[in-house]
């Protein structure tokens, strides 16, 4: 693809979809980016400056009309999809799957091919994450077991069906692209996603921060308490995620016959963020902190030998070969976050 080219973002007011957005710009890109309500607004004021890039109205991915947005668009980069926790299991899966289906499917009626879509580590493991503490290896050719019924059992907490939500989304991407071979589908696989937002991009105070809402348990509660619950602690820089995104779009259409799986990138930053080590770092890069962080006595033990991901798909078909490291990453997101809670008075 030309660097000349337009590419339509769909969520591009997003943590992920917003770093897309500036990196596109910045490799020169021409970008259309879709948001809806004030998120509009934000988009348009933050970008005004730039000619290469134009906001566009979508208030409902699952039902909207992506004619008008499509228009005169090269490729689709689809980071659209709802958080973990905000919506009702049913919505959140309904949001997932029938708005990437009906991305897809509107991106083929407007003649439309090249399409990234974000998806998640997740997708490679049951929705209960278990196998991150299993001492396996995680490859693009892994997936997840769950299905609707599943995900909307009793019981099943926000993470669960936001992890089942990205299997089911992705796997029916996949299908529809083997429904329509002129489809050229590349995905983006990472872990849990952290570092500092793009600027002037967030709004809306705890709630609102997504993954990073991770990492402020950390600088948020009282002095002495036990550390966070250990999630898997696989991650991957919000940079890199978006940069793995544009890379996407200059790979060349898989030959009939390759690996349908082929263009399914797992991307994931060296190391892992356990919190007792995040907590360290900041204690001594960030000492102000010390009176804000939980205590380091008694962590609790990983509930088994921790696995891997791997990369290598990514480094050597998209030339991901660097990542920004662990260290950096939880310093750069408490900075980030310190900043934000200034404007949550």
């Amino acid at each position: 693809m030309s660097h000349s080219s337009v590419v339509l973002v769909t969520g591009a007011s997003g943590f992920i979809g917003s770093h897309v957005v500036v990196q596109l710009l910045d490799a020169g890109y021409r970008v259309k980016g879709t948001a809806r309500g004030a998120k509009l607004d934000l988009l348009r004021e933050h970008f005004k400056a730039n000619p290469k890039f134009e906001a566009v109205q979508i208030d409902d991915i699952v039902s909207g009309d992506f004619a008008t947005a499509l228009k005169d668009v090269n490729a689709v980069i689809h980071v659209a999809s709802p958080l973990a926790g905000h919506e009702a299991p049913e919505a959140a899966l309904n949001g997932a799957l029938e708005g990437t289906i009906n991305v897809l499917r509107q991106s083929v009626e407007a003649g439309v091919y090249k399409v990234v879509l974000t998806s998640s580590w997740a997708t490679t493991l049951d929705p209960s994450l278990a196998a991150a503490f299993a001492g396996v290896t995680f490859t693009e050719n892994d997936w997840g077991n769950t299905s609707r019924e599943d995900l909307l059992a009793a019981g099943r907490t926000p993470l669960y069906v936001y992890c089942g939500t990205k299997t089911l989304a992705e796997q029916a991407a996949w299908r529809l692209a083997e429904e329509h071979p002129e489809l050229d589908i590349a995905t983006i696989n990472p872990p849990f996603v952290y570092g500092a937002p793009v600027a002037g991009l967030t709004s809306g105070g705890v709630a609102a921060l997504g993954t990073n809402g991770l990492i402020y348990q950390l600088i948020a509660g009282e002095p002495g308490r036990a550390l966070p619950l250990q999630l898997p602690p696989f991650f991957c820089n919000v940079r890199d995620v978006a940069r793995a995104h544009v890379l996407a779009l200059g790979l060349p259409k898989l030959v009939a016959g390759a690996d349908v799986w082929g263009k399914r990138f797992l991307v994931a930053g060296p190391g892992e963020i356990l919190w007792a080590d995040a907590v360290r770092t900041l204690l001594a890069e960030r000492p102000t902190l010390k009176d804000r962080l939980p205590t380091l006595e008694n962590p609790p033990p990983l509930p088994g030998p921790l696995s891997t991901i791997d990369t290598t798909r990514a480094r050597e078909a998209l030339g991901v070969k660097e990542y920004v490291g662990k260290d950096e990453t939880v310093l750069e997101t408490v900075d980030a976050l310190l900043e934000l809670e200034k404007t949550w008075n």
